[in-house]
């Protein structure tokens, strides 16, 4: 299915290739089409994710991981910029604004962290706040309901494993929903 796709493809993201119970089985399919390397990097969901390209033209191809939120914040960081300048977007990622934290927030030591939040606007001053939405170490990272309510990430640096309540930290938006 995918090298009949390959032929007017620009570019291929597969969700599901890595990190899953049948991940094996199609990156070994995949491998009969190109080069595919899939490795592990320092981020958090997500860490789990495969890069190649496949076929004559050499298709990039993306293999994003078989766990739902994890597939989200793979393409949200790593696919979707790419895709824009691709596309000669003037600014690839999406905008980021700081914010203050309404709950403490932990994240996993050495791996950079984009848990899903929720971004709000206090009204008397403007300012930013953000609830970090699961996604904390030793949470169900997997689970859709947290990422149903959430409109933004919230960017936590590889050396950071905690924040307190009222601390600063950098948030990406999500897009809007109509």
């Amino acid at each position: 299915m995918v090298e009949g796709q390959l032929i007017r493809s620009e570019i291929v993201v597969i969700a599901g290739a890595v990190g899953g119970g049948a991940s094996e089985g199609v990156r070994e399919a995949l491998g009969e089409l190109g080069d595919m390397e899939v490795e592990r990097v320092a981020m958090h969901p997500g860490s789990v994710q495969g890069f190649g390209q496949l076929g004559r033209d050499e298709v990039p191809t993306f293999l994003l991981p078989a766990n739902p939120v994890s597939a989200l914040v793979v393409f949200e960081v790593m696919v979707r910029p790419l895709i824009r300048i691709a596309l000669g977007r003037r600014q690839p990622m999406r905008r980021t604004v700081t914010a203050r934290t309404v709950a403490p927030i932990t994240s996993i030591e050495d791996r950079k962290g984009f848990l899903r939040g929720q971004l709000m606007r206090d009204e008397g001053t403007g300012e930013y706040l953000v609830q970090a939405l699961g996604g904390a170490p030793g949470s169900s990272s997997h689970l859709l309901a947290t990422l149903a309510e959430a409109n933004c990430l919230v960017v936590i640096d590889p050396e950071v494993t905690e924040i307190r309540t009222g601390e600063e930290v950098k948030v990406s938006f999500l897009a809007q929903r109509g």
